[in-house]
Formats: C-alpha cells, structure tokens, sequence
C-alpha cells in the first residue's frame, strides 16, 4: 500500500520501517527517526502498542493513535495479501512442484541437473513473491538464483 511490499512488512529494515512512517499522510518527519533510532524492524512494528510507542519516544496522543491505526491496517493488508498468495497462483505452485520433481528425480540419477523454473515476465513478481513467502532467506535461491535476493522490498503494484 504505502510504497512498500507489504506481503513482507515483517522482514522490513529499520529504514524501511521508518520509510513507511514517513510515508503515513499527517506524521512528522521526527517521528519517522524514533524509529532508526531505535531500531525497530518490521516485525517489531507490527507487534507495538501504545505503551511501545511511548517507550521508543512517541509522545503525542494523536500521532500514536493515528500509527496504531495505521499498524492495524498493514496487518490487515499483510494477512489478505497472504491468503491472497496462498489461494490464487497456480502458476507458482506449478512451477515451483515441476522444480521440485525434477530436482528430486536427479537426486536418483535419472536426470541432469534442472535448471531454475521458467517464469513468464507478467508472472515474475507473484512467482518470486511466493517463493521468498514459502522459501524465506537463502532458501529461495534455489529457485531464482542469488542475483534475485532481495536488498529492499520491491513495491507490489
């Protein structure tokens, strides 16, 4: 929603944390540096409450409930999105078992290596978003090759 990949608001850096904060219509600039300052990543946002928001140095009633608020709708978002990735890419889930299987048949001598799936260019991002869902971390290179890891969130769009 905001500029980032919200499917993977949990894996956020601080910076991307305090991107999205500053991206919030309304917030001051300040309050989006409480966040680097403290570090906080995404899966510390998404789990902050009122008394969090006091202790990491956000003192206004109405920017903590106009953040909490915001919080609220991210986990919304993140939660629909991953049903979202579970119930609608077939597609993925295809290509990604086909992998499998031939990787699998390899492992037993009876083919060569696979090479990694190929994906159609209007599918490539729902495909690597699922991967880096279901494959978090170095685990997903298997499917797209180290030159694809992420650095920052891409925006889904």
């Amino acid at each position: 929603e905001q500029g980032c990949d919200n499917v993977r608001a949990k894996e956020w850096t601080p910076a991307q944390v305090a991107e999205w904060v500053r991206s919030v219509e309304g917030m001051q600039e300040d309050v989006s540096n409480l966040f680097i300052e403290n570090e906080i990543n995404g899966s510390e946002l998404l789990a902050l409450d009122r008394d969090g928001m006091k202790d990491i140095g956000v003192k206004r009633v109405g920017t903590i409930c106009l953040l909490l608020e915001e919080i609220g709708a991210l986990k919304e978002k993140v939660n629909k999105d991953n049903v979202t990735l579970i119930e609608h890419s077939p597609y993925c889930f295809g290509k990604i078992l086909d992998f499998l299987r031939v990787k699998h048949l390899c492992s037993l001598g009876l083919c060569r290596e696979p090479t990694r799936p190929s994906v159609c260019e209007h599918k490539r991002d729902m495909f690597e978003t699922v991967v880096r869902y279901y494959f978090p971390g170095e685990s997903s290179t298997l499917f797209m090759g180290i030159e694809n890891m992420p650095s920052m969130p891409k925006t889904m769009g």
